[in-house]
């Protein structure tokens, strides 16, 4: 039964993406509107649709396929600018830089952050994790610059699902396989924006993320269930069927806590790279680099 539902809402996404990428063609034929023998005067033709009148119907009707049919827009976009915004007097994690998505297996961020006014690069590919990156971490390092983290300890199992979470493509995916709503028209950053909201569990969303090994799936949940095992997820699609937002939160943190994530500049990021191996200290450095 999954996989029908699966199914389903691929094939209504790829209908709805079809009509938001088309260009406007031109009007049909006298033959080929002949051969319309139902089409009825000011009757509108599919191919003469706008992208953003297919993008308004959409928005405005199932929560479930428009979801899904930002999955596409997200998926085509591939990579972007990314900023995590932490609430007012919380030790959030917060930083700003570019994530790819491109790889259903491994997506990647590389974000610039700061800890109790420890400037540091994140670096996150897949399943491994790269702390350091600028010449103050050199300075305590011998010259090395970055610190591989285990990913199946609390610091490398945070930073894991920090780059699954800051994937649009899982987010979207997740809230349109379970019971999204939409909750109504707001403004973001000066954008009209239309925001849903999907209530998940933190099981659920852990066996959303790909390419994990037992282990690190389990460090995953419970780095997510320090916030509860009820997630509610919310979104905020643009006119153009994009992702410009979204937050999550846990039934035990509660909203208050909820770290903000923003997109911008699709398909504008640069290429993330794992840091050369002559270039990584030792583990044990990571106190050095944050202490």
């Amino acid at each position: 039964m999954r996989a029908v539902r699966l199914a389903s809402a691929a094939v209504t996404a790829a209908v709805l993406l079809a009509g938001l990428t088309a260009c406007g063609s031109s009007a049909k034929s006298g033959n080929d509107a002949a051969k319309s023998g139902d089409a009825k005067a000011g009757d509108t033709k599919t191919g003469d649709a706008k992208p953003g009148d297919v993008a308004a119907g959409a928005l405005a009707g199932d929560p479930k396929a428009a979801l899904a049919a930002a999955v596409l827009v997200m998926q085509k976009a591939g990579n972007g600018k990314v900023a995590m915004i932490a609430p007012n007097g919380t030790k959030r994690p917060e930083g700003k830089g570019d994530a790819d998505w491109k790889s259903p297996t491994a997506p990647a961020i590389d974000l610039a952050s700061e800890e109790e006014g420890k400037k540091f690069r994140v670096r996150v590919l897949g399943t491994d994790t790269y702390l350091g990156g600028g010449d103050a971490q050199a300075a305590v390092m011998g010259g090395k610059h970055w610190v591989k983290v285990t990913p199946t300890n609390q610091m490398g199992a945070g930073f894991l699902v920090m780059g699954q979470m800051l994937n649009p493509v899982i987010q979207l995916t997740l809230a349109s396989q379970g019971k999204p709503t939409k909750v109504g028209e707001e403004t973001v950053d000066g954008v009209q924006t239309t925001h849903f909201r999907a209530v998940e569990d933190a099981s659920v969303m852990v066996a959303g993320m790909p390419n994990l090994s037992p282990e690190q799936r389990q460090a995953a949940q419970k780095v997510l269930e320090e916030d509860g095992k009820n997630l509610t997820v919310d979104l905020w699609l643009n006119g153009k069927m994009e992702l410009v937002q979204y937050k999550e939160f846990g039934d035990k943190a509660g909203e208050q806590k909820a770290v903000t994530v923003k997109y911008s500049g699709l398909g504008t990021a640069a290429k993330i790279e794992a840091p050369a191996a002559t270039d990584l200290g030792s583990e044990a450095d990571i106190l050095k680099l944050l202490g």
